[in-house]
């Protein structure tokens, strides 16, 4: 009988990675890749970890919370402050250990280090994307590795939209997109970096647009979206295709509070998007209607959320506004705020959360806030990217 090193040789890190991709659970893969060590060295290879994440968006990656912006009573002095999703003991270790008050930040013409001269413009993976309030410089930091990057100088223009958009196999790379305004026109222009480059492209642009609607990017399956304003068209950017594009909103979502989402590997041509209405969580699918447009499908709908509220608040949330503003979706988790009350929905449960009672934050400074996983145990490479 065949040595198993000897088996394992033959088989080969293409068909090792074809058997991984099948596994179920993010937990799955870590078991195996703890089995030996070129079982680990397939697991921890960029493009396989790219495949392996964006099949299981639903678990890749992990929630730790809400990462609230809130404004300072003090001039120019803000700071992040994130509020964990659950009370595991993990979770907590894991936040302790990094620094959301972003004090590693230099303090540029802050001696006293008075305040964090910044405002948070996007969120993802565990990487914010930052900028300065004094100075207008960008700079893409992580509190937990306390890691930063300065960002270079944008062309001219006045910028209106921000994303970052993360490497789902290398936690050090990412994209920065930004979104601007020529002066004295009605022209939206995208500009893209990478961190590889760190040099700003100029992608091209839309005439005749409104602004954007001053809600931050969502972001599915490589694309980004920005809602312009009046509610009834949104931005959207291929960062594959690097293709900028108008898509048409049907009627119940231009005054509703929405985000993009992915549903598995298979969908192209499609658009998944989560909101909220008479207190139901809903999923709707946009299919391409093959004129240029969206045909839309109510794809699911939850149970009413109206009592579970009522108990948590302590009165009815038909009276407040808003009735259920969704903030964000991540990691199968929906955040939306009620009042002044911010919850989360597990999807596949529909278990509600209330993670805090008085909120003074506003919705698009609250962001979902969550880590790559596997996590950094695996050591993720540009081998085999």
């Amino acid at each position: 009988m065949a040595p198993a090193a000897a088996t394992i040789a033959v088989l080969g890190d293409d068909i090792l990675q074809e058997v991984f991709i099948l596994l179920p659970t993010p937990a799955d893969l870590l078991r195996a890749a703890l089995a030996c060590q070129p079982f680990l060295r397939v697991a921890r290879s960029a493009a396989f970890l790219r495949r392996f994440r964006r099949r299981h968006p639903s678990t890749c990656p992990v929630i730790l919370g809400c990462l609230l912006y809130r404004p300072s009573k003090r001039r120019g002095a803000s700071a992040p402050y994130l509020l964990p999703a659950d009370l595991l003991r993990a979770t907590h270790r894991t936040i302790e250990g990094g620094d959301f008050a972003l004090s590693f930040l230099p303090r540029r013409g802050r001696p006293d280090g008075a305040g964090i001269p910044c405002r948070l413009l996007d969120c993802r993976n565990g990487s914010l994307l930052l900028r300065d309030g004094a100075s207008g410089e960008l700079a893409v930091a992580d509190p937990l590795t306390r890691r930063w990057v300065s960002l270079p100088a944008l062309p001219g223009g006045r910028r209106v939209g921000y994303a970052l958009v993360p490497d789902d196999g290398d936690s050090s790379a990412f994209k920065a997109v930004c979104i601007s305004r020529r002066a004295g026109t009605t022209e939206l222009r995208a500009f893209l970096l990478s961190s590889a480059e760190l040099r700003w492209d100029d992608l091209g642009g839309l005439a005749q647009q409104p602004n954007l609607a001053g809600s931050r990017a969502m972001q599915a399956k490589r694309s980004l979206y920005w809602k312009l304003m009046g509610g009834r068209h949104m931005v959207a950017l291929n960062t594959a295709t690097m293709e900028l594009t108008v898509l048409a909103l049907p009627p119940f979502l231009r005054e509703q509070s929405f985000d993009v989402i992915e549903k598995g590997e298979d969908g192209a041509g499609k658009l998944w998007v989560l909101t909220m209405r008479g207190f139901c969580i809903e999923v709707w699918v946009g299919e391409d209607d093959g004129a240029g447009g969206l045909t839309w499908t109510l794809l699911e709908k939850s149970v009413r959320f109206r009592t579970a509220m009522q108990a948590m608040i302590g009165s009815d949330p038909f009276h407040h506004t808003p009735q259920g503003d969704v903030i964000g979706v991540a990691a199968g988790v929906v955040f939306l705020r009620s009042c002044s009350c911010l919850f989360s929905i597990h999807l596949e449960t529909m278990k509600m959360t209330r993670l805090s009672m008085v909120e003074d934050c506003p919705s698009p400074l609250i962001y979902p806030y969550t880590i790559a996983w596997p996590l950094a145990f695996l050591n993720p490479t540009e081998q085999g990217a």
